[in-house]
């Protein structure tokens, strides 16, 4: 039984990175071929924040985060040390970033090292130590799992890495009950609240939707660092009681059952797991016209499509699908209709080739 390491940044975070790597090692873990066990470089939280399943340990190397840089030559002896001690046959990097570490704490060992991008291929080239980063990792990691087919294509044409690199993309995990719920007139947003999920543009368009339609509420899921600017928003646009900020939620799904619309305003993606949730709900999507999001939305079936980053655009195609009650219920009719490349156990037979596979 082969050992299987995922490396994380912090597993008790509760972004969309630990929810599909929580969902991937359960199932890789259910399936009895792997001893599955998470490594976090620190873990500020007292425990996962998505369960994993019974068997499945979680370890840290240190007690604090660890910035990109210098201060991650300490961290490579420990983990070589925590690689020979579990006996660690494959490490699942969860972000190129931790190549740089797992790639060197490996030389000599039987370890296969596979990187699993969880970004756009245009946002990892825009910051230039991710820059830097990419082209180190990418031609001595064993194997590169991207989460769309673009990056693998930009992957080979401008990374030079066309061997041992293929597509999976995020499950969607379960799918809700099927059970009539009262629907309420809202829109709604999960995820982190920082620049890259485009928060400033989330409170623009809710500025113009909100005041248009005071029937209508925004529900938004979430904490981030840029919480105080959508505070400064509802203040100033007086939109409370309008636009919700909850916080984060670990009971999500009572909200999206009930949501109308759900919105993505993100400068930047890997594979939305927001938009697989939505899609889950059968809930309409609109979201910028971003790499990730348009191989989920299938503008005008599923969802719609905006230019990127236009954000009076954005607000007049809400303002129009918020009128049209049929629209949104067929694009809900059509949101389970290419649901098979999704589910969870078509995803988990790709990983499975992938971590079977032989150099």
């Amino acid at each position: 039984m082969k050992n299987v390491c995922f490396f994380s940044g912090d597993i008790t975070r509760s972004g969309g990175t630990e929810r599909v790597s929580t969902m991937i090692a359960n199932g890789l873990a259910a399936c009895g071929k792997y001893h599955i066990l998470f490594l976090s470089l620190t873990e500020q939280g007292e425990r996962p924040f998505f369960p994993l399943a019974e068997g499945i340990e979680h370890f840290a190397l240190g007690e604090r985060w660890i910035n990109p840089g210098p201060g991650y030559l300490k961290v490579i002896p420990k983990l070589r040390r925590f690689l020979r001690e579990k006996g660690i046959d494959i490490v699942i990097d969860i972000d190129i970033v931790l190549d740089v570490l797992s790639i060197p704490a490996s030389r000599g060992l039987k370890v296969r090292i596979i990187s699993w991008e969880h970004f756009d291929f245009a946002y990892e080239m825009g910051s230039l130590y991710r820059r830097l980063i990419l082209k180190y990792s990418v031609k001595r990691t064993d194997y590169v799992v991207t989460l769309t087919k673009e990056n693998q294509k930009r992957y080979g044409e401008e990374a030079g890495r066309k061997r041992n690199i293929a597509t999976i993309y995020n499950p969607i995990q379960e799918l809700p009950p099927d059970r009539p719920v009262e629907k309420e007139k809202w829109l709604i947003t999960v995820g982190h609240l920082t620049r890259v999920k485009g928060t400033d543009y989330l409170g623009q368009v809710a500025s113009i939707v909100l005041k248009r339609n005071p029937d209508w509420k925004w529900m938004v899921l979430g904490d981030g660092e840029e919480m105080g600017y959508l505070r400064a928003v509802t203040e100033k646009e007086s939109l409370e009681g309008r636009l919700i900020l909850t916080g984060r939620q670990k009971e999500v799904n009572s909200y999206l059952e009930k949501s109308q619309i759900y919105v993505m305003t993100s400068r930047s993606e890997g594979l939305p797991m927001c938009l697989l949730e939505a899609k889950a709900f059968r809930l309409p999507s609109v979201s910028f016209d971003i790499p990730g999001a348009n191989e989920i939305i299938r503008d005008g079936i599923n969802g719609y499509l905006v230019r990127a980053f236009d954000c009076q655009a954005m607000a007049h195609k809400l303002e129009w699908l918020m009128k049209e009650e049929t629209q949104r219920q067929q694009l809900a009719q059509n949101a389970w209709s290419d649901l098979a490349r999704f589910r969870l156990e078509n995803i988990l037979e790709q990983w499975i080739q992938v971590l079977d596979s032989q150099n």
